[in-house]
């Protein structure tokens, strides 16, 4: 009976924090910050490419394909990244270019055509590399219109609604996430029927400590320093 009491004991104390190191799923608080892309310019000044990091992109010639002349915005890090699980606000969006005060959780609210555009969720996003992650509540701001896009997937390997992600289940280690959908035929944004590619790179980082985790390993803490009290008399 003692030593059942002393291996609960234990895994309330050690194992809450080795559970998510080496699972390939995300949980609830989970952070995933966003490198930022990095565009490419002609000799003009005019943007050919973003070539790396994250970027979002337009399928404009309808090929179900996103050439590289096809992405045209970078994307950076917004005032938080991704934190799984948590549902975000509308961010910036006006006409014209982003001004100093515009802000966005997921993403920095970008330039795109000379207009500011930001991406947020509805919906918590949860998921797993293998299930891919669940972004039923994506929604893209444009001209200040807020814009559906949590279905219409378009391209090979795509899903309604489920953004491609691969990483190796260790915090501290890098991302991927490529999420792709259409925009519904009847907006009224001027891109109805159109493919739109979002592609983020990152890191993701496990909170230090959660609530809940320090809460069982002290439970675990407490349950050993009864157990030795009690041998002790």
């Amino acid at each position: 009976m003692n030593q059942t009491l002393i291996n609960t004991a234990f895994a309330l104390a050690l194992g809450s924090g080795a559970f998510t190191a080496h699972a390939a799923a995300l949980y609830n608080g989970d952070m995933l910050s966003i490198t930022a892309g990095v565009p490419t310019h002609d000799g003009d000044g005019a943007l050919l490419t973003i070539s790396s990091g994250s970027w979002f992109g337009i399928d404009f010639n309808g090929n179900n394909t996103l050439d590289l002349s096809e992405r045209f915005a970078a994307l950076f890090q917004g005032t938080t990244g991704f934190i799984i699980g948590m549902p975000t606000p509308p961010g910036a969006s006006h006409p014209g270019p982003p001004v100093p005060g515009d802000a966005n959780e997921i993403d920095a609210p970008y330039d795109l055509f000379g207009q500011t555009a930001s991406d947020y969720t509805t919906l918590g996003i949860t998921g797993s590399t293998t299930a891919g992650l669940d972004m039923s509540g994506w929604m893209w701001r444009f001209y200040g219109m807020d814009v559906y896009m949590g279905s219409g997937a378009w391209g090979a390997g795509f899903s309604n609604g489920i953004g491609n992600f691969s990483w190796d289940g260790v915090p501290g280690h890098a991302y991927t996430l490529d999420y792709h959908a259409r925009v519904p035929t009847s907006d009224p944004t001027g891109f109805g029927g159109v493919g739109m590619a979002w592609h983020y790179e990152g890191v993701v980082a496990v909170p230090e400590a959660s609530t809940t985790g320090m809460m069982l390993a002290g439970l675990g803490l407490l349950g050993l320093a009864v157990l030795r009290r009690k041998r002790a008399g």
